[in-house]
């Protein structure tokens, strides 16, 4: 409410706001009528998620904070929102009505109802309207385009938001699946893109899966992570290498996914974007952390470096999966359990990395300190708890690949006392005793592509196998056909993978993904203790010993020389 207040007054006095609607203290009054008969209409369209994205969003351009694009929409019609947020309270609330909106996109949406289609309108304006009779329509020039006396149905040129129902007798869950708003997605302003109705059933059917997992735990709050969805958004945008889900503290109850793959991945992306709903929440009422929230630290869910409110939230999101995967992995012995396993020994082990990072560099208040030890203390059980060695290996190498990937990213090494390194190599004396010392330099990322190779082995075999004998194949949205070093590698085929990295990185001796792989697949010895103990003064000495014509020394014998320092 204050920040709409704020954007009534800012948008009152701002230039750029002059257009066709009228002034946005007519919506502002019309929401005041709205209220005073059901307070809970307004209430319902001030929680939707997608007024809370567009009103950070407007705010922070009539402030002249976002900076705009080409493809922005006028301020004018941005702002005009307001009034749409204003008709779908009148509708809500059943009063008597008229006020101006934008079209946009074709049409006109109106919040937490849906979309209707202009279509051939030219006029960048309509009218909404409501009477006691029961007329309703939004007029644009010579278009009418009557509104249905239900708006949960579809009718002629009306769309309405879909729901997802996840039918538990105890705990049911029924979010919007949102396709229409422009404001749903909060990474970015988007057109309307209606899902077919088999698609909308595929996503009916996974979520109605997933929710009786959720609706089926003991390790998590099925009815909070119910009050934390209010709106699912379908997007596409790519895999890499962890399924895709996001949420946003200004769109609370809105989470961004991919379209699933199977339930139990779904039910795991559902608690994980809950629990960064409640934390956000939490995070508006009480402060956990005092100090030095921007610095910048390792976070092993992620391939850049994080800000501590980042970690912390890393840890309760990944708590709540970890604590998913554990019920999940012992409901019954089936052809996903050792996939559940894997899961399980993986995120355990995030959860627990990131808690130390906290614990070693947050300054925290009291109530700060409460929270991570209520974390410690659910996650100490899980963490002695038994996994099967194949799980708990895959679990391990992967964490190892994602710490060295950031290392080779993301650490600079002192370029001198690389030069120093490298002319002790080419006249044959031995490595230097003490390690150069390196600096964080966030740099642009490449994600392995091993992660969902090892799930595709843990959760289908069958495919894993077929996509052996055809790895031209692309199982993965947006990742490119894996390759065969990699394939070795979730295989279990170490001495064909170690073969395929080196002949990689003959080829491109900057592929990082390739140094990581070589330092996963290398038998125990020097080479191996230095490119997993410092990969990236490995990399910075190969670099500074690279002839344009001849090329770098071999990196398998330039890791053993340093490895054997003493």
């Amino acid at each position: 409410m204050l920040l709409l207040r704020a954007l009534t007054d800012l948008a009152s006095s701002h230039p750029q706001v002059q257009g066709p609607l009228p002034a946005p203290r007519a919506a502002w009054e019309l929401l005041i009528r709205a209220e005073r008969r059901s307070p809970s209409s307004v209430e319902q369209l001030l929680l939707h998620p997608q007024v809370g994205v567009w009103l950070s969003r407007c705010l922070r351009r009539l402030r002249g904070v976002e900076g705009e694009t080409a493809d922005e929409v006028p301020l004018w019609l941005e702002t005009g929102y307001l009034h749409t947020v204003a008709a779908s309270a009148a509708l809500l609330a059943g009063i008597d009505f008229r006020i101006a909106i934008g079209v946009r996109d074709g049409g006109v949406m109106l919040p937490a109802l849906g979309f209707i289609e202009l279509a051939g309108c030219d006029s960048p304006v309509a009218e909404i309207s409501a009477d006691s009779a029961g007329g309703r329509a939004v007029r644009a020039g010579s278009h009418t385009a009557p509104l249905p006396s239900d708006l949960t149905r579809d009718a002629k040129g009306w769309h309405p938001l879909r729901r997802l129902y996840g039918r538990h007798p105890a705990h049911p869950c029924s979010p919007y699946l949102d396709d229409l708003d422009p404001y749903r997605d909060f990474l970015r302003p988007t057109a309307p893109a209606r899902l077919s109705e088999p698609e909308a059933w595929r996503w009916q059917e996974h979520f109605d899966s997933a929710w009786a997992l959720v609706a089926g735990q003991s390790n998590v709050d099925p009815a909070g992570v119910a009050d934390c969805l209010i709106s699912v958004v379908p997007v596409r945008y790519p895999a890499r290498a962890e399924p895709f889900s996001a949420s946003s503290p200004e769109a609370y109850g809105c989470v961004l996914l991919n379209s699933p793959t199977d339930s139990a991945t779904l039910a795991a992306s559902l608690i994980h974007e809950a629990q960064h709903v409640k934390l956000s929440a939490l995070l508006d009422l009480v402060p956990l952390i005092r100090e030095g929230m921007e610095e910048i630290h390792y976070a092993p869910w992620r391939v850049d470096p994080r800000p501590l409110r980042g970690m912390l939230h890393g840890v309760y999101a990944f708590l709540g999966v970890t604590a998913f995967w554990q019920v999940h992995r012992h409901a019954g012995e089936d052809e996903t359990t050792p996939s559940a396993d894997f899961e399980f020994a993986l995120r355990r082990a995030q959860t627990a990395r990131g808690l130390r990072t906290l614990r070693a560099h947050a300054e925290l208040t009291a109530l700060g300190d409460r929270f991570l030890r209520g974390i410690e203390d659910r996650l100490a059980e899980w963490l002695t708890e038994a996994v099967p060695e194949g799980a708990l290996r895959a679990a391990e190498d992967l964490n190892l690949d994602h710490w060295l990937l950031y290392r080779l990213h993301h650490l600079s090494v002192d370029p001198v006392r690389a030069g120093e390194w490298a002319r002790a190599w080419r006249l044959g004396r031995p490595a230097p005793d003490t390690l150069p010392a390196t600096a964080l330099r966030v740099s642009r990322t490449v994600v392995a592509a091993r992660s969902p190779l090892i799930r595709l082995r843990l959760r289908d075999p069958a495919g894993f196998a077929l996509l052996r004998e055809k790895p031209e194949e692309r199982p993965f949205d947006g990742m490119d056909a894996p390759l065969k070093a990699d394939l070795d590698w979730a295989d279990g085929d170490a001495a064909a993978a170690l073969d395929g990295y080196r002949d990689l990185l003959a080829a491109h001796p900057d592929d990082l993904p390739a140094w990581s792989g070589l330092a996963l697949t290398l038998p125990a010895g020097p080479a191996r203790e230095a490119l997993r103990g410092c990969p990236e003064v490995v990399l910075a000495v190969h670099r500074a010993l690279r002839d344009p014509s001849l090329g770098g020394p071999d990196p398998v014998a330039l890791a053993h020389w340093i490895g054997t320092r003493r």
